[in-house]
């Protein structure tokens, strides 16, 4: 997850990738888990297994030591009180950094709400994911009230040929910095896209087009870091030429 102001990493996301020939999706691994009533276990086995990634990359001088980490969480669960024991004691440094995203496969329950964001040592930030897929809705928005806004890549997809796509956007970014929110466009995959959302103001980048994700994660692409420098670039000259006339 790429910073819109300078390109810099700000954040990495753990994605659970599916490498048997019966599921082929994480989509797969939640609806065999919904039937199979084991929901909760997926949950446990994300946080941990994500966090423990992620601290042996930091350990081994692999990822950029301030970013955060997004970890996909499932609306209607959470850890019982022995895990969570158990997940803060091991992972105290690193707990202020992670931001637990809301995914919303399951109905928002406020209890479990409640306790991911009460984790001891933990920053008690939330990321709503999806939004404007027909899942996340105005609801979800108004009861997480979440420090960021993922834009799902439905909205983002072809964004620069769509007026629709791009006024959903700049409304969504209007109400969240209003609110000392964050807004993500996810699944950006060409420049013309990159040029579009960086226009209309939004917070945060992520997609193949920023970087492809890898076990061991890099910073963004030397094509992204330029188109995002061009923006900036023609930004910084529209100020000039507004403020930077002489006095008469």
């Amino acid at each position: 997850m790429i910073d819109a102001k300078d390109g810099s990493v700000f954040a990495y996301e753990a994605l659970m990738r599916v490498d048997l020939p019966t599921l082929h999706s994480p989509a797969d691994v939640l609806r065999l888990a919904r039937e199979e009533n084991c929901l909760h276990e997926v949950e446990r086995i994300t946080f941990f297994r994500a966090s423990s990634a992620y601290q042996a990359l930091e350990n081994a001088g692999k990822i950029v030591p301030s970013a955060l980490l997004f970890v996909n969480s499932i609306a209607s669960q959470y850890l019982t009180p022995d895990e969570l024991s158990e997940y803060s004691a091991r992972y105290a440094s690193i707990l202020p950094r992670i931001v637990i995203e809301i995914t919303e496969e399951e109905v928002l329950d406020p209890k479990a709400l409640r306790i991911k964001q009460t984790i001891r040592g933990s920053s008690g930030a939330f990321a709503l994911d999806d939004y404007g897929s027909g899942y996340s809705n105005e609801r979800s928005l108004l009861e997480l009230s979440p420090n960021y806004i993922k834009i799902d890549l439905s909205i983002i997809r072809d964004i620069d040929t769509d007026a629709n796509k791009r006024q959903i956007v700049s409304n969504t970014v209007s109400y969240a910095h209003q609110r000392g929110m964050k807004v993500v466009a996810e699944g950006l995959e060409t420049a013309d896209e990159v040029r579009t959302v960086l226009s209309l103001g939004v917070d945060l980048l992520q997609g193949f087009f920023l970087a492809m994700p890898q076990v061991e994660p890099g910073g963004a692409s030397e094509e992204s870091l330029a188109v995002i420098a061009e923006i900036h670039s023609q930004s910084d000259e529209s100020q000039i030429s507004i403020f930077g006339g002489d006095k008469q």
